[in-house]
């Protein structure tokens, strides 16, 4: 499994978000630094940009304190948060943007259905509780590896094949919903 891969997409970023949100990933790469946390992009804007599609939805994931993350950079945007403590996640709104941060995290769940339990980890561990290969890649926001791709699991690989593979025997009972974005992404 490879993690980092040697790809960087800086120009892509540069080139497919607008500029207000370019501004915000490298600053909260800089405000995570500040307080000692790694910070990733993470998920379908990654698969996205390896598309070169525009999409708008931003999920970080910080190695710490995400709610406290998430505070900081709202003092610096003027704007506002909504913390979920249970989980360590937070939305970040300002203008017209709204950005989601969460802490890396392990889940395990008591029964299908159920809302996972949740414990700290690294964007490893991660990245293996999501659903698809293709949405299990992250790209460093730190200042010194800004737009490293993370991707232990294949992604861009199963992108070029047109393939969607999931990451574990369990990600459609933990998540039934995962069963129709799957479809989704095949059509």
């Amino acid at each position: 499994m490879a993690t980092d891969t040697g790809v960087n997409l800086r120009d892509r970023i540069k080139r497919q978000l607008p500029v207000e949100l370019v501004d915000f990933l490298h600053l909260a790469g800089e405000v995570a630094g500040h307080l000692n946390q790694q910070l990733y992009l993470v998920g379908g804007v990654v698969r996205d940009l390896l598309l070169e599609r525009k999409n708008l939805d931003l999920d970080l994931v910080a190695e710490g304190d995400a709610i406290k993350l998430a505070e900081e950079l709202a003092k610096l945007k003027k704007g506002k948060v909504i913390a979920h403590s249970r989980f360590n996640t937070a939305k970040i709104r300002w203008d017209k943007w709204s950005v989601d941060v969460a802490a890396a995290r392990n889940e395990s769940y008591d029964k299908p259905g159920a809302l996972p339990k949740v414990q700290s980890s690294d964007i490893q561990s991660d990245l293996v509780r999501r659903d698809f290969t293709i949405n299990a890649m992250a790209v460093a926001l730190d200042p010194f590896d800004y737009g490293e791709i993370i991707d232990p699991h294949g992604g861009q690989d199963d992108l070029a094949k047109k393939l969607i593979r999931v990451l574990h025997d369990s990600s459609f009972i933990d998540d039934a919903p995962r069963i129709w974005r799957a479809v989704r992404y095949e059509q």
